[in-house]
């Protein structure tokens, strides 16, 4: 049974910012919780939200004639309804609720700028071969989804994996206040959502607010090859295990292959060899984060090879596409920041030196003042890297411009489908071809345009 339904009825009936209980809600035969309208079905508690272009109380009548059992909003007045001050708030306070009863489940935080996702589904794959897990969905990672991932959690959860993100400041710690993780990791400390973050000071100060609520039991789980943690780690003054490549930590990776799919983990004395579906540098990162995670809860390195070795990677994340002629698409459309793009750069190299090298990049978003020198840096992190042929689709293509000083060709595309223009899989061989950008950009539409 999805723990929501074991606490609603107390908690709305105790809960101070509850206006009205309509007398015919139906608490009993609850089937799902829904914040979307569309998605309702016959018996479901739906929830109205509000947002910058979406207002869930307009919809309210006609989940009601769908066959809601109950619906919460912020109106008066109406069958079914239990009517509440801040829907939003409600959603927190009640998420806070559930967990502060639930104390057997052990709470797990990830944030980072770069492999939060990666990291949590790699934690989930492991964690889920001793324990029954539930953890976020996507990236459903904001102050609407974390407590939505913990309404929705199984009464017999035993290990919740929560991925935090940010974007402003008191994000992280508004989610560590629902949340009040036991263990808790910062991936590492890049540039991201520099629009409102404006430095690695102002984003380390908020990611470490992950650790707000930590008490003496608590663990703090951080990569000691990122340089701003290693310069920090020395002040944290609560349990800590930390993990790397380059330096001797806890947990470490040896032994790695020159296409980064296999590598060792050494734990202590014991060491087990490592093979990868999802590849790369960053993912040996993500794995070593989520075998950390797993050696706090006592799971032996045999199940971490299993959940590892299992997790096939995230849609759109630097996913190795193979197709004829000795021609390879890399799709690592799912974002961009100044950190991802530059490993992805690096990692098409490194893996494919022999290969001729195109990249179709999108812009890099909410990076504030540092917009145009990081997009400078990658265009001269492109010549560094050996490619051959560059394609830009967005606003920065003079930025990019300057990096590159014309030593690689360079086109510029209005469109997605232009490159069809210039790249077809059929007329190539023995090529690489990076496509990356931003959510924004949507460069995930380019790979149709060029026959893959």
């Amino acid at each position: 049974m999805k723990v929501f339904k074991k606490y609603l009825k107390n908690f709305i009936q105790n809960y101070r910012d509850t206006i009205k209980i309509s007398d015919d809600c139906n608490f009993e035969d609850i089937r799902e919780l829904t914040t979307d309208s569309r998605k309702l079905a016959k018996n479901d508690l739906f929830i109205a939200l509000k947002g910058e272009n979406y207002n869930g109380n307009e919809y309210i009548n006609e989940c009601i004639q769908k066959g809601a059992s109950i619906c919460i909003g912020e109106v008066t007045g109406g069958n079914k309804l239990i009517s509440i001050k801040n829907s939003e708030k409600f959603l927190e306070d009640f998420a806070k609720y559930i967990l502060s009863l639930e104390k057997k489940i052990v709470v797990i935080g990830i944030t980072g700028t770069n492999g939060k996702t990666s990291t949590k589904e790699f934690a989930n794959s492991i964690v889920s071969t001793k324990y029954k897990t539930h953890c976020t969905e996507g990236n459903f990672n904001n102050n609407l989804g974390l407590p939505i991932t913990i309404l929705n959690m199984d009464e017999s959860t035993e290990v919740l994996i929560l991925e935090m993100g940010t974007n402003n400041f008191g994000d992280i710690e508004k989610l560590a206040n629902i949340a009040n993780p036991d263990i808790a990791t910062i991936t590492n400390i890049g540039k991201g959502h520099t629009l409102k973050l404006k430095n690695k000071d102002q984003i380390f100060s908020e990611k470490f607010n992950i650790t707000k609520n930590f008490s003496k039991k608590s663990t703090f789980i951080f990569n000691l090859d990122d340089p701003f943690l290693k310069k920090k780690y020395m002040d944290f003054n609560f349990n800590k295990i930390s993990f790397s490549i380059n330096h001797n930590s806890d947990l470490r990776a040896i032994d790695i292959s020159n296409d980064f799919r296999s590598f060792k983990i050494i734990n202590q004395d014991k060491k087990i060899n490592i093979n990868l579906k999802a590849i790369g540098i960053s993912n040996i990162y993500n794995s070593l984060c989520a075998a950390s995670i797993a050696s706090i809860l006592n799971i032996d390195l045999e199940n971490i090879k299993v959940g590892l070795e299992r997790f096939s990677g995230i849609k759109n994340r630097f996913k190795i596409l193979e197709y004829n002629n000795n021609n390879i698409v890399i799709n690592d459309t799912y974002n961009a920041n100044p950190n991802s793009m530059l490993n992805a750069l690096e990692m098409t190299n490194k893996i494919f030196p022999s290969k001729t090298k195109i990249a179709v990049l999108g812009d890099m978003l909410e990076l504030g003042e540092i917009e145009k020198d990081e997009h400078e840096k990658l265009g001269n992190n492109l010549v560094k890297n050996g490619f051959d042929r560059v394609f830009i689709y967005g606003n920065n293509y003079d930025n990019y411009k300057r990096g590159i000083s014309g030593k690689i060709e360079l086109e510029k595309i209005n469109s997605h489908a232009e490159i069809a223009n210039y790249i077809n899989l059929k007329k190539i061989s023995d090529t690489v071809i990076l496509v990356k950008g931003s959510r924004g950009s949507k460069m995930e539409n380019i790979l149709e345009h060029i026959g893959a």
